[in-house]
């Protein structure tokens, strides 16, 4: 049996996270949903993908796995967006049921097929425009339906800011249950001062911290990775975990629950948000209940309100349609290498695209598309391609990272 996760045809709810990465790749906590599932089985099994046609090329690049292959094998369909424990995860895996689909919540999210069916797999999702799976991929393969209890373990990620409600109702403390945090690769930590709750705190042996900073690990774990710099005079306050390469600098104040995923370069208040990785941000200013893609750089005093004034319900505009988030507090979801200037003041629920400027005084926009110029004292113009392709190699070489022509075409598919 081999587990292939796959994309199915919601991943446009999961913009702008979802327009540069597989659903599967976006960062819930320590880990990836990938990554994640890869821990829990102890990558005994084989893990293929599949994604949507525009991803093919970028994704056949950057994992090892098979991409949109589909081979003569009893297969475990895993619905990319969807979160499951190691307890849900193992029963799927038994097979107790061939050739059925799981249903949870109203959402498909896993099903195992035998192998004489697979050709048939490959026939459906062939047929499909973008190549994404729909729900009548499993009625056209005649699978048994079987409705699982609410007692079953997964969270299902629907809305970008789903990913923020479960790591702020424990879904970051349950998620370092996936991620090593063995003897040998942690420091052996005495009780005292500057660690709170300290058989909670794993601090791997790589990492330069100063001994004028506190963690407190009371309400949650802290996890810092390898290579991790903190230097003085900084609060971090579990749950929290911080990824390799990441430079925590001086006065930076961390309450979790919060991620801060690897060669990210951080400072200022945080709270209670997930900075996917290769985020900058070198200066004060506050983020709160936000979620920050890879290469977003977060000009000197920038804000994140994440309360409005009347304390009433946040809601957000996706694919034209205005969605309630059930939130109160919510901040930012800010998509790949957006760009903030000093001083900028981002309003509650204030979502941009990929590839976004925002500059000038005053509240831009809560809604602001990809690739938009935005001066908040004049009408938004688009990026220029080529001037914006040329600012991310940059970035990304001085952060040891290739702009491969692989993802140009994909950022300019996006454009």
């Amino acid at each position: 049996m081999k587990i292939l996760i796959y994309e199915d045809n919601k991943y446009s709810n999961l913009y702008p996270l979802s327009l540069l990465r597989g659903v599967y790749d976006i960062r819930i906590g320590a880990n990836t949903i990938k990554e994640r599932i890869e821990n829990i089985t102890e990558k005994k099994i084989e893990i293929q993908l599949h994604c949507r046609k525009v991803l093919n090329n970028h994704l056949h690049e950057v994992h090892k796995n098979k991409v949109n292959e589909f081979d003569k094998d009893d297969c475990l369909m895993l619905n990319g967006r969807v979160i499951f424990s190691k307890n849900s995860l193992k029963y799927l895996i038994s097979g107790k049921e061939k050739n059925t689909y799981y249903v949870y919540k109203n959402c498909i999210v896993a099903a195992y097929v035998s192998k004489d069916k697979s050709a048939r797999v490959r026939e459906i999702i062939g047929g499909s425009d973008d190549l994404s799976v729909s729900d009548d991929l499993f009625s056209k393969l005649q699978l048994d339906k079987k409705v699982l209890k609410d007692n079953f373990e997964a969270y299902i990620i629907n809305y970008p800011w789903d990913i923020l409600k479960y790591i702020i109702h424990g879904g970051l403390n349950e998620d370092f249950n996936y991620i090593s945090v063995k003897d040998g690769k942690f420091l052996k930590l005495k009780s005292n001062d500057n660690f709170i709750n300290h058989k909670k705190i794993f601090i791997s042996k790589s990492v330069k911290m100063n001994s004028n900073t506190v963690l407190d690990a009371t309400d949650g774990s802290i996890v810092i990775s390898d290579n991790v710099k903190i230097e003085p005079f900084c609060y971090i306050k579990g749950p929290v975990f911080i990824g390799r390469n990441t430079l925590i600098k001086s006065g930076t104040k961390i309450y979790g629950p919060a991620v801060i995923g690897e060669y990210s370069k951080v400072t200022g208040e945080i709270a209670e948000s997930v900075f996917h990785s290769y985020v900058n941000k070198q200066h004060d200013g506050f983020i709160g209940h936000s979620y920050i893609c890879p290469f977003v750089n977060l000009g000197a005093d920038t804000v994140t309100s994440d309360l409005k004034n009347n304390y009433s319900g946040i809601k957000i505009k996706v694919n034209g349609q205005e969605v309630d988030t059930g939130m109160q507090f919510l901040g930012s979801i800010l998509g790949d290498h957006t760009k903030t200037s000093i001083n900028t003041m981002l309003n509650t629920g204030t979502v941009t695209g990929i590839f976004a400027n925002i500059f000038g005084g005053g509240f831009p926009d809560k809604s602001i598309g990809s690739f938009a110029w935005y001066d908040s004292a004049k009408n938004p113009v688009k990026y220029n391609f080529e001037k914006a392709i040329a600012t991310a190699k940059i970035v990304m070489e001085r952060r040891g990272v290739i702009l491969s022509k692989n993802y140009e075409e994909l950022v300019k598919n996006c454009y």
